[in-house]
């Protein structure tokens, strides 16, 4: 005799799935199954998921190998969420934690990471995260943790206002200046380097602190739409330009935000610097911070 699916995927198209370790009971991770997923689980014995950033069915392990073998599956009271008993082999995590909750919330919201890594993300997945994505990403650590008393950033970012509008104004206005030399203070390239990285620092706290996410703004893109056989001087007049238009500005906007990061990136190729480069420069110095050490650990 055959049974009706456990779960009324008309009445519940996309149910949580709690996934555990079959010995020690221990929380693996939690997704998310639509009724295609569900019937791929059950007969193939493999946990299926629909990823809804996605939009697709995928298989635990598809990439990684690192397969969930399905041994008991567990229905909650109400018929609407799944709790999955699996033989997991290898890690569990993209990050290469054997948990999905790895990190433990302390009493002041700060995070502390409780597991070591199985393997490396880079290796496992093919090369290293995009440098914009890993740097952007800090940023958004910094508004998200209660981290006002020991960066100024953290409490800036919560602040938010007219203020950092400004602020990318005036390191506008000094990388004009390194590149035509009436703002210089080592000379080329340290110049570029200090000013054309405030000048992104400036630009990922604006778009931070208004909830501008890095898929939003894609700052990969920004950086890469500067042209070839620019002169330093015809950069210069462009950027001082904008940075009169960010001076008078009361709301930026993610285009603009977008676009002014394509001029630092123009002030960096006039120069003979890879504009990625300059966000290298910028995680060289956040990697210092211990304030920044549980984001990069958890990367």
């Amino acid at each position: 005799m055959t049974h009706p699916l456990a779960i009324d995927f008309e009445k519940h198209p996309l149910v949580p799935a709690v996934i555990v370790d079959h010995r020690s009971g221990e929380v693996l991770m939690i997704a998310f199954m639509n009724e295609e997923a569900y019937r791929k689980t059950r007969e193939t014995g493999r946990t299926h998921f629909w990823s809804r950033s996605r939009n697709k069915l995928w298989r635990k392990g598809e990439t990684s190998g690192h397969e969930q073998i399905v041994q008991k599956m567990s229905i909650n009271c109400e018929d609407n969420a799944l709790l999955i008993a699996v033989e997991q082999l290898g890690a569990v995590c993209h990050t290469g934690h054997p948990t999905c909750f790895y990190r433990d919330i302390e009493a002041d919201e700060s995070l502390t990471v409780t597991t070591d890594r199985l393997f490396d993300p880079d290796v496992v997945y093919g090369g290293a995260p995009d440098p914009t994505r890993l740097w952007f990403g800090a940023f958004a650590f910094l508004k998200a943790q209660p981290l006002e008393e020991v960066s100024s950033s953290s409490r800036l970012l919560k602040v938010g206002g007219a203020g950092l509008g400004r602020r990318v104004a005036d390191e506008l206005g000094e990388l004009a200046g390194v590149l035509d030399g009436t703002h210089r203070h080592k000379g080329l390239p340290d110049d570029l380097f200090t000013e054309g990285s405030q000048a992104l620092y400036w630009l990922a706290m604006v778009a931070v602190s208004h909830d501008i996410t890095w898929d939003d703004l894609r700052p990969d893109r920004a950086l890469a739409t500067y042209e070839s056989g620019v002169s330093p001087a015809t950069a210069s007049q462009i950027i001082r330009a904008a940075s009169s238009t960010w001076r008078d500005l009361s709301t930026p906007n993610m285009a603009l935000i977008h676009e002014t990061m394509g001029l630092v990136a123009q002030a960096a190729a006039s120069t003979g610097i890879a504009p990625t480069d300059l966000i290298d420069h910028d995680l060289t110095e956040m990697r210092t911070r211990s304030y920044l050490e549980p984001y990069f650990l958890s990367r």
